[in-house]
This record gives C-alpha cells, structure tokens and sequence, in this order.
C-alpha cells in the first residue's frame, strides 16, 4: 500500500467512513511502521511523509482514547451538552507560545523545572512540538527555529513529542549526545552529575550520534533504549512505557477536588487559574491523563467532565459553570 493509499484512508478514518476491510489495512500500515524490525535500519527520504501521518494518526487515536478514559461513557453525553469557547483554545495556544516580541528576535528561552518531587514543567515550543521536563530539569531553546534544523540543549530527564516538519529536523543537544528527529516521541535523561545518558524512543525513529566525533551510535524504533557512558553505547529493548512512567504520576485524578486539580495543573503549565464560581471548587473530578497532553486539551476534558468552561484574560484561566450536582 503506497503512502498515498494511507493518506486517503487516513481521511476516511477521521471522517468515521472507514470499512472494517480498511480500518484493518490503516491498523496494519501503523503496527508495520511502528514496528519495522524486518526492514533496513536507514534514514530514507520517504520516511517523512510517513512520520508525518504517523503522528497525525496517532495523534487521532490517542485524543479518542484520552476522552474514552476520561469519565466512561458519560463524557460523551458532556462533550455534546458543553461548549468550550473556541476563542478560549486559540488564545490558550498564544498564550503558552513565546510572544511576538521575542519571537522575531534570536534570542534564547530558559525553562525550568522546580526541583521539587513529582514536579514536572510543560513547554509548548514555537514549532508546535511539546517537552514535559521532569523536576530539576532544564531546556535552552530560541523563541523561533529560523533555520535549517530545529535545535535545543536538555540538562536532566525531558519527554520530547516532536512535530514533523519536512527537511527540517528536530536535534537535541544532552551531554555527549546528539539526538536527530523528524516526528517522533521519546525520552532523554542526561543530568549533568551522572556518567551515562539515556534515551528511550516511544514512537516513531530516532537517531544518536555522539556529540563531537559525530559518530553514529545508534537508531533506534520504539520500545528501544541505547544507554551511552564511557564512550561505549549499549542498545536494548525495553517497555517504553515504564520508562516514560514519570510522566504520568500525579495525573490520574479519582474523585480529586477540582480546585486541588486545577492548583497542579496551574503549576505544570505555569498559568494562574481561578474559578468565577466557588461552587466548582469542591467538584470532585474523575479524569486520567498521559502527562504530555497541552493546556488546552486539559482544561478541555476536565471542564467538559465537569459541566463547565473556562476564557482566557489578562494571562489568566478563569473556569465557569453551573457546579456539579455530587460533591
């Protein structure tokens, strides 16, 4: 089946007019993607096209499933019954991006996550890509990627969901090594006081070199992890989920308080969050999170499971609502 061929069936999927007989041949396209360990291990020009859907089918999936587990399937009926204002989404994406002002310069963006236990700090990045750096972490990025590659320096432990742009590849500079992307999700821990890096690929491919000779160490498919140290890089197979397990501590709610919610999820995504009514504070929200979705697609499900909305103003998120019914 040619890229194209996906490409149409891609469509259809989103669109819900898929036949079981092609919803069978996408599925199969995907695993054999995902998971092409008959395949020559090279960095081929087609690929792009393919990481590119990829990511959009993945991203498809995953957004079904996120709201699936998001409150059974009473948060169907919800998601009907609520509207969140789009204007409030769009603003929300601006303003999680580095602003105009720094945007046209060349300047350099530092963030930063507390060192403090099961903190975690989300980072929109100007392409769209999106970074969860784990507590005492560090990332050094420009407010825009203006040339051919897109470039960033980690200092301790980031997941890295990294959006596909054509011929311009995403590359991650962490200690001694070089890490070269063109859409793909994983992880990489090099805290500055360890001898070793590691890196764990999730999905997609990923190529590592070491920083100053350049050489190739490595490419690696998901559920694969090369740990560098002492100039010597040992590849293996590893449950990438595991791994990555960090990312989701803290973010499976069970009938949490929504004002105890919105506190963590105001400190991860570093934006202040009040309720316009104080009813809503003792909602009790049942809701399961990856860790690496964006503010928006948060507040999304959580005001949707809890029969409310929320604006943006003045670099604020402000949530409003009827209240919930149980406490």
């Amino acid at each position: 089946m040619s890229l194209l061929d996906v490409k149409e069936l891609l469509e259809k999927y989103k669109s819900g007019t898929c036949t079981p007989e092609e919803l069978q041949a996408l599925e199969s396209w995907y695993e054999t993607w995902q998971h092409p360990e008959a395949e020559s291990l090279q960095w081929r020009p087609d690929e792009e096209l393919a990481q590119e859907l990829l990511q959009d089918f993945t991203d498809y999936r995953r957004r079904k499933e996120t709201l699936f587990r998001s409150g059974s399937r009473h948060i169907w009926l919800r998601v009907a019954a609520v509207l969140v204002p789009i204007v409030g989404i769009g603003v929300l994406l601006w303003f999680t991006r580095p602003s105009a002002k720094e945007q046209g310069s060349a300047s350099q963006m530092l963030a930063v996550s507390p060192d403090v236990p099961e903190s975690k700090r989300f980072i929109l990045l100007p392409d769209s890509s999106t970074v969860v750096l784990r507590e005492g972490s560090s990332l050094i990025y420009p407010a825009s990627f203006n040339g051919k590659s897109r470039e960033v320096t980690l200092k301790g432990e980031g997941y890295f969901d990294i959006r596909h742009q054509p011929g311009k590849p995403f590359v991650i500079h962490s200690g001694r090594l070089l890490t070269t992307v063109l859409g793909t999700a994983f992880n990489i821990k090099a805290y500055p006081d360890q001898s070793s890096v590691t890196v764990t690929v999730t999905r997609g491919k990923v190529k590592i070199e070491d920083e100053q000779s350049r050489e190739l160490l490595g490419i690696l498919l998901p559920d694969q992890q090369i740990v560098y140290e002492n100039k010597v890089a040992a590849t293996k197979v590893v449950k990438a989920e595991e791994t990555v397990a960090w990312l989701k501590k803290g973010m499976d709610f069970n009938s949490i308080p929504f004002e105890d919610i919105a506190k963590q999820i105001g400190e991860q995504y570093q934006v202040p969050i009040r309720f316009a009514n104080p009813a809503l504070r003792q909602c009790r929200i049942r809701a399961t999170f990856e860790g690496t979705e964006s503010l928006d697609k948060v507040l999304y499900i959580l005001c949707t499971v809890g029969n409310a909305s929320y604006i943006v103003e003045e670099n604020e998120v402000i949530i409003d609502g009827k209240g919930c019914t149980d406490k």
